[in-house]
């Protein structure tokens, strides 16, 4: 992966140039609620061969995600490492109905040179899809199109059309194994989530893409749903196919608000995209069981490789012996002691919140923060360094500035489709620390 900071063209058209690609990124709401994101002027531009291995790793480890969660469900001692409540745990239980566990997957990874190594992995409601589409297409509307950026040879992926595809694919599979339920060929797709969600943006820009494709597509909210037995309706429209936005905590917390739906999905008369059991690999505990022995044993070798070389070490933050670098340590006062190695996570979150870098805390800091985790459901992971590059600012081009990459691969369908790229000013990723787009692009060579 390349990015290079100084740009092959005068600081004045480069404002200018940044300034029509904010118009077009407002214009295509690229957006996270009322905020329109900012884009990075260089992109990422990766190989034939960077793309392959990325796409190699992440499809790899959404396969071994995929097994674990098998692992999980059929094999009651696993339960005990999750904390649903229990009516929310019986639908994770249930079989999605189309053969997949994760259709929706998006990793947070790390590329240093050719190594690849996902710290994260988001089932649940995974976002920025049609944000990603738009602000490639716009970047090169507006630098591709010049030939003096150099740009006319590169490609980009386009992630929104497979979210379709694995709709399509889940609501197919699904359809000829429930037969009886008699449902039609071509779904009605609801969009579902809470009202005033910060991603709505996105929810339209999918149901405009279904609409595209000459599907029914409708943004509904769990208050609007209504079930006779037969039929799921959101405002007295049929539903046959639910794309499920919503968090998997929202809906545990929602449960008796979204009673038409839940009734419809144990009744079999939806498809739910993003079944409850993803669940079970979005919980962070997941990077936690792919390092268990217990687990390695039952998965193939070439998946057990992938999880060696692209996940690094995870444990529950709970007192143990565990196996560190080959060496066994009593785990909390190892990771007392060393916090320079490691990081702390909740186990369910979102936007960065309770994430905690030993590394770039004072060592007071770091004991506050293991207490205050210890009573809760956390893991601990070893610290994976993150790359930095050199940006122009879009306000001063001719200064750069260090700022962190982040990089987050899609996997729809068990499919890689496209990657999210950002940057930060900190090592911790989010919407507080100046996060911005980053263009991510191929070359056709190697």
């Amino acid at each position: 992966m390349t990015i290079t900071a100084h740009l092959p063209v005068p600081a004045t058209r480069i404002r200018r140039d940044h300034a029509a690609l904010a118009r077009l990124l407002e214009e295509r709401n690229v957006k996270y609620g009322r905020w329109t994101y900012s884009a990075e002027l260089a992109p990422a531009i990766l190989t034939r061969a960077d793309r392959a291995r990325l796409q190699h790793a992440a499809e790899a480890i959404v396969r071994a995600s995929e097994l674990v969660t098998d692992i999980v469900v059929a094999q009651p001692q696993w339960h005990a490492h999750y904390a649903f409540p229990r009516e929310f745990w019986e639908l994770v239980l249930m079989d999605s109905g189309y053969g997949m566990n994760i259709p929706c997957a998006r990793f947070d990874a790390v590329m240093n040179g050719d190594a690849v190594t996902f710290i994260e992995l988001n089932t649940d409601g995974c976002s920025g899809m049609s944000n990603v589409d738009a602000l490639h297409a716009s970047f090169m509307d507006v630098f591709g199109a010049q030939p003096a950026y150099g740009l006319q040879a590169m490609h980009y992926d386009r992630a929104v059309p497979h979210v379709l595809d694995t709709l399509l694919l889940c609501y197919e599979r699904f359809r000829a194994t429930h037969a009886a339920a008699a449902l039609p060929a071509q779904p009605a797709i609801a969009i579902l989530d809470l009202p005033g969600e910060a991603t709505h943006w996105e929810f339209s820009a999918i149901a405009s893409a279904c609409h595209a494709r000459g599907l029914a597509a409708h943004v509904v909210t769990p208050a609007q749903a209504a079930f006779d037995g037969r039929t799921l309706c959101f405002d007295g429209q049929p539903v046959q196919l639910i794309y499920r936005r919503m968090l998997g905590g929202d809906y545990a917390e929602h449960l008796n608000e979204l009673q038409p739906v839940t009734a419809a999905f144990r009744a079999r008369r939806v498809c739910m995209v993003g079944a409850p059991r993803s669940q079970i690999a979005f919980s962070k505990r997941l990077f936690a069981l792919l390092h268990d022995a217990a687990i390695q044993a039952a998965l193939p070798a070439e998946l057990v490789q992938a999880v060696r070389q692209h996940v690094p070490w995870t444990a529950p933050l709970q007192p143990q012996h565990a196996l560190f670098r080959g060496a066994s340590i009593d785990l909390l006062p190892f990771v007392r002691a060393h916090r320079d190695l490691f990081v702390i996570k909740p186990c369910v979150s979102k936007l960065g919140f309770g994430i905690h870098q030993g590394r770039f805390m004072t060592d007071a800091a770091w004991q506050h923060a293991l207490d205050a985790a210890l009573p809760h459901d956390f893991i601990v992971q070893e610290f994976v360094d993150l790359p930095t590059a050199l940006f122009p600012e879009p306000d001063k081009p001719a200064t750069t500035t260090t700022r962190y990459v982040h990089l987050g691969p899609y996997v729809f369908g068990g499919v890689f489709c496209g990657t999210l790229g950002r940057t930060c000013d900190n090592p911790l990723l989010s919407l507080h620390t100046g996060e911005r787009l980053l263009p991510v692009l191929y070359t056709q060579s190697t």
